[in-house]
């Protein structure tokens, strides 16, 4: 499964927002430095984090983001369902448009089992998980994704 842009991007401001103390409000431009994200980019997709309760987002002098919930709240395959939409669940492997169990692809057959395990998998790690990972210092991989 390849992820797209938006979807990495996001993921990588959530890892390093969950590796900050509880409450503590990081600026969006010290998110994309730190990360080497284009910075107007990377605050648009910190609206949708927001708009579900994700991100508690402050204006102004003190301000900035923090995670709102609790990072064991959050798993992998929300972020992915928030960023991507239902397309991570149906998407057909050949990305034809029409691929279900009534018009299926010739892959359709092998590859619904497998997307199914993916999809479960993915609600296992936890963003608390994810940044428990990424350990002590910013880890190369973090900004590579």
């Amino acid at each position: 499964m390849l992820l797209s842009r938006s979807s990495k991007y996001t993921l990588q401001a959530l890892i390093y927002l969950a590796r900050q103390p509880p409450g503590e409000r990081v600026m969006i431009k010290e998110i994309a430095e730190k990360l080497e994200l284009p910075l107007f980019y990377l605050g648009k997709l910190i609206h949708a984090p927001a708009r579900v309760g994700w991100l508690a987002t402050a204006r102004g002098r003190g301000g900035g983001i923090c995670l709102a919930v609790n990072a064991e709240n959050i798993n992998l395959l929300d972020i992915l369902q928030l960023t991507e939409g239902q397309r991570i669940k149906r998407e057909c492997l050949l990305g034809l448009k029409d691929c279900d169990d009534a018009s299926a692809c010739v892959m359709h057959c092998d590859w619904k089992p497998i997307k199914q395990e993916l999809t479960e998998s993915l609600g296992h790690y936890t963003l608390a998980s994810l940044a428990a990972l990424a350990g002590g210092e910013m880890p190369a991989w973090l900004g590579r994704m």
